[in-house]
C-alpha cells in the first residue's frame, strides 16, 4: 500500500512540476518579447510638391459663393424685422409656400390673406423671435448650396444666435422664387 501511495504522490509531483515549468516558460517567453526592443521612429521624407495630394479624413463639404452672405442676410433680417413687427404680409412675401397647395408648393410664396396661410405664418414669426429673443448678436457663419430633386439648387446659410447664455445653430434654405431668394426651410441639424 506504501508502494501505491508513492507512485501516486511521484506521479502528481512530476505533473504539478511540468504544469509550473510550463506556466513559467509561457511568462518568461511573453515578458521576453514584450522587453524586446523596437528601432526608433525614422522621419520619412513627403513630396508635398506632386499635384496629386490625397488627404485622409477629410470632410467633404458643400461650397457657395460667399458674395451671396449679404444677400440672404438682408431676406433672413427683413424676416426677423417682420416678425418682430408682426407684419404677416411682409413675411408672406418672403417665406416659400409649403402648405397643401402641390401647386405653389415650393413654387410660390405664402398669401396671408389665406386663414391657413396666416396661421402658419402668425406660428412662424413667433419661433422667428423666440430666437432672437434676449440674443447679443446673429452671425452669418458660412453658406452652401445643396442640389434638389427638381434640379435646383437651395442656398443654405448657417446662422448662430448668440446670447450671454447659450449659443443656438439654425441652417436657414433659401430658393429663388422669382429671381428673388427666398426662406424655404429652416433646421437646427444637416
Amino acid at each position: 500500500m506504501n508502494r501505491i501511495y508513492l507512485c501516486g504522490m511521484r506521479n502528481k509531483i512530476i505533473l504539478l512540476t511540468t504544469v509550473l515549468l510550463a506556466v513559467a516558460c509561457v511568462i518568461g517567453f511573453f515578458s521576453w518579447k514584450s522587453c524586446k526592443k523596437k528601432e526608433a521612429a525614422q522621419a520619412v521624407a513627403v513630396d508635398t510638391t506632386s499635384s496629386v495630394v490625397q488627404l485622409q479624413n477629410m470632410i467633404d463639404l458643400p461650397h457657395a459663393d460667399t458674395t451671396l452672405i449679404p444677400v440672404v442676410s438682408a431676406v433672413l433680417d427683413e424676416a426677423f424685422e417682420a416678425s418682430a413687427a408682426k407684419d404677416y404680409n411682409r413675411l408672406a412675401s418672403l417665406l416659400v409656400y409649403r402648405g397643401p397647395d402641390s401647386l405653389k408648393f415650393g413654387y410660390d410664396v405664402f398669401n396671408a390673406k389665406n386663414k391657413f396661410d396666416r396661421n402658419l405664418l402668425r406660428i412662424t414669426a413667433e419661433v422667428f423671435n423666440k430666437w432672437n429673443k434676449d440674443i447679443e448678436s446673429r452671425e452669418y457663419a458660412r453658406v452652401f448650396e445643396l442640389d434638389q430633386p427638381d434640379g435646383r439648387k437651395m442656398l443654405v446659410m448657417e446662422v448662430i444666435f448668440v446670447s450671454q447664455k447659450y449659443l443656438d445653430r439654425k441652417f436657414f434654405g433659401f430658393l429663388q422664387i422669382e429671381n428673388e431668394w427666398k426662406i424655404v426651410d429652416v433646421t437646427s441639424y444637416l
